[in-house]
């Protein structure tokens, strides 16, 4: 049963126990779900969200959630089906999902990705073969490339980063620790056709069940490390910037002897998140850096067939109207990064939208030709839809939106999954 929509009672709870924040309590699945509009038959797999959904009592933080994922199947223009599950494992596995080598893996910070099947059942710690003996970023990257795995954990003790790499068949081929002063919290990277992009940022880490788990340090100073990809972590070069927060990597790619690095950034801890972009110059060893855009986003996501390589649009969330420490309203935004042109759809009145995933059209699509993939949050009727657009002509009406049978609380990163992969 979904908890109750907020009230003047229930209005003094922290935002991760309250209104679409709070939990659901059970486990279903339904099939044949009522569709509005025509679903593109092209679509074919299962979107499936991860995000934190307390199973045994109230949390702390947002971030200690039991893991629930949520998958909602599509084929033939028909919404074939819904259903959710917890991740059951020793760590939380809240944050997001990947697919590689064959594996589906839920992921969170700094703990080992736990693998669920098809039918989102726990199978376990993945540890690649044992040679995983510590913990996992919720942002790998896949090589569009070579279908490398890239990813990283950051620590308490030292080596405080861990960068590694695995095949396209899912077998570790590296773990290099790389040489920083202290734990900091990077939630995020990004990598290029022969590099890696590091955050060293002055939000310091103390560990996710403290009760100031990252905190602003005013003397540690700010950089972005640069790694050859296949090199030890003694040739990391690090260029030093302005202080801030570095959320999420939007995406990274090389343009002759520099670097392109779009992010969101903030200021510092608790400020506004907005687009940004770093330049690398790799040869005069220098940064250039400015903001993209001034308003508070963010979620941003690529066609990720263009990770690491030159990108032209992202999608990212508009944060609107914050009360209680959550945004109370967001309207979707899709930028042309080469035009500067923004469009926006807004899911109107009471329609609270996530995360954007974009779909192309086919195999041969371009970087503009698909669909975005959002749960929209419903506040009259305390329940949830996943709203199908056209990632070309955003402002328009959805193309469809499927009715799902139960409300899906806000989490945080999910993952479209072709049938054809």
């Amino acid at each position: 049963m979904s908890s109750p929509p907020a009230t003047e009672a229930t209005a003094a709870l922290p935002f991760h126990l309250s209104g679409n924040f709070a939990p659901v309590d059970d486990e279903i699945g339904v099939d044949e779900l009522e569709v509005t509009g025509t679903l593109p038959p092209e679509l074919s797999g299962a979107y499936v969200r991860n995000g934190p959904n307390p199973r045994r009592g109230p949390t702390p933080h947002w971030f200690l959630g039991q893991g629930m994922l949520h998958a909602v199947r599509l084929a033939g223009g028909r919404a074939l089906g819904y259903r959710n599950r917890w991740v059951d494992a020793p760590t939380t596995a809240n944050t997001s999902i990947v697919r590689h080598a064959g594996r589906l893996l839920a992921l969170a910070e700094t703990t080992p990705p736990i693998e669920v099947d098809a039918e989102l059942r726990s199978l376990g710690p993945h540890t690649f073969g044992g040679a995983l003996t510590q913990g996992m970023t919720a942002h790998p990257k896949i090589c569009p490339l070579t279908g490398e795995l890239l990813f990283f954990t950051y620590a308490l003790q030292a080596p405080y980063l861990t960068f590694y790499r695995a095949d396209a068949a899912g077998v570790l081929q590296q773990a290099e620790p790389i040489e920083v002063d202290s734990p900091t919290y990077m939630h995020d990277f990004a990598i290029t056709e022969r590099h890696v992009l590091f955050f060293d940022l002055p939000v310091l880490y103390r560990g996710w069940r403290d009760p100031e788990p990252i905190r602003w340090s005013e003397s540690y100073g700010a950089r972005l490390g640069v790694l050859p990809r296949g090199a030890c972590g003694a040739d990391m070069r690090w260029f030093e910037i302005a202080p801030g927060t570095i959320g999420h990597t939007v995406n990274a790619y090389e343009d002759g002897s520099t670097l392109v690095l779009d992010v969101v950034r903030g200021e510092r801890l608790d400020a506004p998140t907005r687009l940004y972009r770093y330049v690398l110059d790799l040869e005069r060893g220098t940064v250039d850096e400015r903001p993209l855009d001034g308003r508070h986003v963010e979620f941003p996501r690529i066609d990720e067939r263009r990770t690491g390589l030159r990108h032209r649009h992202t999608s990212v969330l508009e944060l609107c109207d914050f009360a209680n420490g959550a945004p109370t309203h967001t309207v979707l935004r899709r930028h042309d990064l080469e035009t500067g042109r923004c469009t926006a759809h807004d899911f109107g009145p009471g329609r609270m939208a996530g995360e954007a995933v974009f779909v192309p059209a086919g195999a041969g699509a371009g970087e503009d030709e698909g669909y975005l993939l959002s749960l929209v949050y419903d506040r009259a009727r305390h329940g949830s839809d996943l709203v199908v657009l056209d990632a070309s002509n955003l402002a328009a009406a959805p193309v469809a939106s499927v009715r799902l049978p139960r409300r899906v609380p806000f989490g945080i990163h999910g993952q479209w999954f072709a049938d054809a992969a």
